[in-house]
């Protein structure tokens, strides 16, 4: 998705699903949640889940019928056999996250994905397609395919962070570059 550079000091809205005026939350009244790298956070009630992301990845979940979302921030792109089961891992923070949303009554037809991070901030032009971002981009991309769940923004790569902001209760994710 080709965006424009925002406002460095407002974040842009990358997208805007369908809204029910009547059941949005007054100014100030949502829940508010920052997660760091290895976090992830779902909430059936309105919350504003915040995170920044370098190469790490945030997969945002939203579930357009139940109007319940949740994010994860991962930090490497797959567990292996031999390490804990941690919330680092992309399979494991993803797994975690839909079974979670799952507890509260979503279905994968119905939930929508919202990919942000993945940046090459600290090396070589030549060197970004290996780089630990874009195989962080790929996991998500490659679990969101495995899990019949469709993207519908997609704000990776490049050379910059990014803050990201998702509202659970309408689905609205704001990026900015940082």
């Amino acid at each position: 998705m080709a965006m424009t550079q925002p406002n460095p000091r407002q974040p842009e809205a990358v997208d805007s699903p369908f809204r029910r005026p009547s059941n949005r939350p007054a100014l100030g009244a949502r829940e508010r949640a920052y997660l760091l790298p290895g976090q992830l956070h779902v909430s059936a009630e309105p919350c504003q889940i915040r995170t920044i992301l370098g190469s790490c990845v945030a997969i945002c979940l939203w579930d357009s019928h139940l109007r319940v979302g949740g994010m994860n921030h991962f930090l490497l792109p797959a567990s292996s056999g031999r390490r804990s089961a941690s919330t680092r891992f992309a399979d494991v923070a993803t797994r975690t996250l839909l079974e979670k949303l799952h507890a509260l009554g979503c279905r994968a037809p119905h939930l929508q994905a919202k990919i942000f991070g993945g940046a090459s901030m600290f090396q070589k032009q030549d060197r970004r397609a290996i780089s630990l971002g874009a195989k962080n981009v790929e996991a998500a991309l490659d679990l969101m395919k495995d899990a019949c769940i469709p993207v519908s923004v997609q704000e990776t790569g490049g050379i910059h962070g990014r803050k990201i902001m998702l509202n659970t209760d309408d689905g609205v994710v704001w990026c900015q570059r940082i």
